[in-house]
């Protein structure tokens, strides 16, 4: 694939791996500055809440679905019509924004191979919890344990930071919980 959009790679653990891997959607301004995924405002309120939750993301994976950062920071960048999907896009099905555009359908299939040696996934926002299961609606699904796509790992699906950031402090203690759960998990 070829483009001009900056990129971050995913954050490999700097103590024993886990098997939890975190998955977000793109990365912000603060990511491609630092070079890792989660480290602006939604990555301070997101290792917070991990170590709340008895997590310590220096054991995990941070990953983003696509790793390169969409004009505006809007995940439609990476989507659209059938037609601009080609054959390697319209196999991961229809998003609520469209179809992977053919340039970073690429992308679904690295976050594969990160996934294959995951024990449990927490699909951090909508575009992950489509990404690693399929299914659309964060606020459905939040919580639950699915099935995925991209590897045989459980998949908890949860709000992204962000949202909590935006006045959802009341989820607060369930965000939690989904992380409680993801790390407890065993495929």
């Amino acid at each position: 694939m070829t483009t001009d959009l900056p990129f971050v790679d995913y954050f490999l653990p700097t103590a024993p791996f886990s098997g939890l891997i975190i998955v977000g959607e793109a990365p912000g301004a603060s990511e491609v500055e630092l070079g890792q995924p989660f480290v602006g405002r939604s990555g301070a309120l997101l290792t917070t809440a991990l170590t709340a939750a008895g997590i310590d993301r220096q054991t995990c994976i941070v990953a983003n679905v696509f790793r390169y950062r969409p004009p505006d920071n809007k995940a439609q960048h990476f989507f659209g019509p059938v037609a601009e999907a080609g054959e390697s896009g319209r196999r991961w099905g229809r998003y609520s924004l469209g179809y992977v555009k053919a340039d970073f359908a690429g992308e679904l299939d690295a976050l594969s191979r990160v996934l294959k040696d995951a024990k449990a996934v927490l699909a951090v926002g909508a575009v992950p919890l489509w990404a690693t299961t399929g299914a659309l609606g964060v606020s459905a699904n939040a919580g639950k344990r699915l099935g995925g796509r991209l590897s045989k790992a459980p998949v908890f699906p949860t709000y992204h930071p962000a949202y909590i950031l935006r006045g959802n402090y009341h989820l607060a203690e369930d965000w939690r919980s989904h992380m409680r759960a993801a790390a407890a998990a065993r495929p």
